[in-house]
């Protein structure tokens, strides 16, 4: 028998938001891929932050008994710079790589999630879990080919994207549990405007066009912007506060090995943002190792009380 789900846990509920904010999610970062041709991560980060953190303002004051307070303010922080370079990573990948490719590297994120649990915070994983995650390594080996013709080092960046990601959902759930989701989305604004201004500053005093011209995304200068990117910004801006909201309160309710394993519908809808967006059409390999990660995710999540 397994132990009951302690009190606070809402399983259903930590499952409707996790597969919600990844949908969306899944169209922030198609956003993204689109803005990168525009202008540069630092220059996004800090448009969209100046649109996000009066948002925010707003509803953490407007909203009745809330008060704008933080009760653990070094794991909050914690949690936000893991966030960051999870972003950073992630993102300077996707002008180079198709979004579904990038999507299976970086759902490596769910595995870690369970490995680090299982070693970090205590969460029992059975064999078949085990197995599961194997198996799910397995498919991202045949969506890399890592030493294939179609490999490149770009890929590794959602890698290493899931393993900060998979940190900050762990500090999250173990950490970060009693805060109000609206602070720890609050806390990852701050961190994106802080970045934003630091590297926008150092690009515009150590001009290198040689690396400006090699990854525009991430060491271009400020472009001039026109009205249809300026809303497409602050669409983006406006649906990282619902999922980055959303992914929290998902991860405080429920178990993160459970949460982690829905984080996989990620996957489908990265493809169908890429095909609609993009003409992306994830090749027979691509496929072939998105169904063995989303295997994975069932095997994780057998072991489940639901």
């Amino acid at each position: 028998m397994k132990p009951a789900p302690k009190p606070q846990d809402n399983i259903l509920q930590g499952i409707m938001l996790i597969v919600g904010a990844v949908f969306l999610l899944a169209l922030t970062d198609a956003l993204v891929k689109h803005l990168s041709a525009s202008m540069s991560l630092w220059q996004l980060y800090v448009i969209a932050s100046l649109i996000s953190l009066p948002v925010l303002l707003t509803l953490l004051i407007g909203r009745p008994g809330t008060r704008l307070s933080v009760k653990a303010l070094r794991w909050v922080a914690i949690r936000s710079l893991l966030l960051l370079l999870m972003w950073i990573a992630y993102y300077a990948a996707l002008p180079l790589i198709p979004l579904s490719v990038a999507a299976v590297a970086i759902y490596t994120t769910p595995l870690f999630i369970a490995v680090l649990a299982a070693f970090g915070a205590g969460e029992h994983l059975s064999l078949q879990a085990w197995t599961g995650i194997l198996f799910g390594f397995l498919g991202v080996v045949v969506v890399l080919r890592p030493g294939g013709d179609t490999f490149t080092p770009a890929t590794l960046l959602p890698v290493l994207a899931a393993i900060f990601y998979a940190l900050a959902m762990l500090v999250t759930r173990h950490h970060c549990q009693t805060e109000h989701p609206l602070i720890l989305t609050l806390g990852l604004n701050l961190a994106f405007l802080a970045a934003g201004v630091f590297f926008s500053v150092l690009v515009a005093v150590n001009k290198t066009t040689q690396l400006a011209e090699r990854a525009p995304f991430l060491f271009a200068s400020w472009q001039p912007l026109d009205a249809t990117v300026l809303t497409t910004i602050g669409t983006y801006a406006l649906l990282l506060i619902i999922v980055n909201t959303g992914v929290a309160r998902a991860y405080q309710t429920a178990p993160s090995a459970l949460i982690g394993t829905f984080d996989y519908a990620y996957l489908i809808f990265a493809s169908l943002w890429g095909y609609l967006l993009f003409n992306e059409v994830p090749d027979a390999m691509t496929w072939l190792g998105m169904g063995m990660i989303l295997m994975a995710g069932l095997m994780v999540l057998r072991q489940q009380r639901i």
